[in-house]
């Protein structure tokens, strides 16, 4: 496969930015489509990503990339200043058309540019993996900033993902890769954590769904044994509760000592 231009690179990067893999799954990107006058965002802020950054920071640039080419995901305004989402976002079954990938060369966090290195990772995952079939996205999974060495390929629909997955290990840049179909990877995950379901729970921002669905904090109010929703928490039950038992204790201590005071004053 012939290595893309930096016009190819910058389209297929806003192509992705807006279409229906990712624009409502990116939180951050939804926020400002959502709350953006008729879905214009400014193109600056878009082309201000790291990604685009790593390819170019002239913002003329990315706009002439841009218009080379029409989108069927995104237009520009005739001033070439703003940008937004054509049509309606649809919602999209990530979990059937992709593959569990994992044995990929870990990034050390500390080493120069670790973030660079992994949009690196992340492209050549890309490409080797849309020589077998049409890659819609790669996610790399991270524990908090950590690449764990595994990510979820995406491609354009199930059938696509489970001939992939047929493949089981694939050699990748001198690594040997272990495919799963995701489907079959959670039903693994949930079965090993089927006795403490709550360590284990695929979490991502979906704008389908209510926030709450997405993200539950327990947030606890330390005065009054609450969480946000009003509920008790049972751990700040139990501190109050011992709290409770130590007034008492006192109490009765007190009450007990002017007890043997009284009893002392009598004898005297």
């Amino acid at each position: 496969m012939a290595a893309r231009t930096d016009d190819e690179k910058i389209r297929k990067q806003f192509n992705f930015y807006f279409s229906d893999s990712n624009l409502p799954y990116d939180k951050f990107l939804w926020t400002l489509h959502s709350n953006a006058e008729n879905g214009w965002i400014p193109l600056s802020v878009i082309a201000g990503f790291k990604r685009i950054q790593m390819i170019t920071t002239d913002l003329d640039v990315v706009l002439k990339a841009l218009k080379e080419q029409e989108s069927d995901v995104y237009e520009i305004d005739e001033e070439g200043k703003n940008i937004r989402r054509k049509g309606q976002v649809v919602e999209q079954d990530h979990v059937s058309r992709s593959v569990h990938v994992k044995g990929f060369p870990l990034v050390d966090a500390d080493a120069e540019n670790p973030a660079d290195k992994l949009i690196e990772l992340q492209d050549k995952i890309d490409d080797f993996f849309n020589e077998k079939a049409n890659v819609l996205c790669t996610r790399l999974k991270k524990d908090g900033k950590k690449f764990k060495g595994t990510a979820y390929v995406e491609f354009e629909n199930p059938e696509q993902a489970k001939k992939i997955a047929e493949l089981k290990q694939v050699e990748f840049d001198g690594h040997t890769l272990t495919i799963l179909y995701r489907p079959e990877y959670h039903k693994l995950k949930a079965e090993e954590y089927k006795d403490k379901p709550s360590q284990w729970k695929p979490r991502q921002f979906n704008a389908f769904k209510p926030q709450n669905d997405n993200y539950k904090r327990k947030r606890t109010d330390s005065h009054k044994g609450q969480n946000k929703k009003g509920k008790f928490n049972k751990n700040n039950k139990k501190s109050e509760e011992k709290k409770e038992d130590k007034e008492e204790n006192k109490e009765e201590n007190k009450e007990e000592n002017k007890e043997e005071n009284k009893d002392e004053e009598n004898k005297e």
